[in-house]
Order: structure tokens, then sequence, then C-alpha cells
């Protein structure tokens, strides 16, 4: 990686291809948003319609093959479009993650990487 590529690159924690919910939560009900990728910092969510930046929001997120789901506040970091690929969505990161919550993430991203070996 470049020293400019360095300068692009603003994430903490590696990122793993993933495909689960994350569950929006408001007082009304909930919002369901496909994540694509996640890290132990945090998400992107892939969404057509662009979420403020600087907005939080109160997630669930179901991993597959976990019972219980992490639950965390989220902040919007950016908002992503690639015209090529027509590739739309907004990077959140975790706010703040629980003991419990980050040890479910950290688990289920360890068997995504077996899974990728």
């Amino acid at each position: 990686m470049g020293q400019a590529d360095r300068k692009l690159e603003r994430r903490a924690a590696p990122r793993f291809g993933v495909e689960c919910w994350a569950e929006e939560c408001f007082d009304a009900g909930v919002y369901f948003h496909r994540v694509t990728n996640l890290s132990r910092s945090g998400f992107f969510v892939a969404k057509k319609l662009p979420f403020r930046v600087g907005q939080t929001i109160r997630v669930r997120l179901d991993l597959p093959g976990f019972a219980d789901k992490p639950e965390t506040r989220s902040r919007v970091i950016n908002n992503y479009r690639d015209p090529q690929d027509h590739l739309r969505g907004a990077g959140f990161q975790f706010l703040d993650l629980d003991a419990q919550s980050r040890k479910i993430i950290e688990a289920f991203l360890q068997k995504v990487t077996l899974q990728e070996k």
C-alpha cells in the first residue's frame, strides 16, 4: 500500500465482506438495512437513499449463526456512491459497544475469517 493509499484509508480495523442485517430501532418500529461489510469498529450498509453524515442511529446486528444480537449506537461517517458498480450506501462507526456485543462481533469476524481461508 502506497503512502497516498494509507492517507485515504481511515479505518481502524480490517473489514470483512458479510451478508447480514442491521435493525435500526425507533420508538415507532424497526427498519432493516443490509450490511455488506463489517469490522470491529463499524459496518457498511448498502442503501440507495443516503443517511445524513454525522447522524446517529441505534442498531442491532443480526449475525448469522449467533442468537444474541449486538446492539449499539452508530454514527454515519460517510455516504458512498460508485457509479460504475451502482453501489450506494453508508459507512458507520460504532460509538458505544459494550463488552458482550464486542465479544459477539469479534467471534463472528473470526468465523468469517476462517471461512475465507
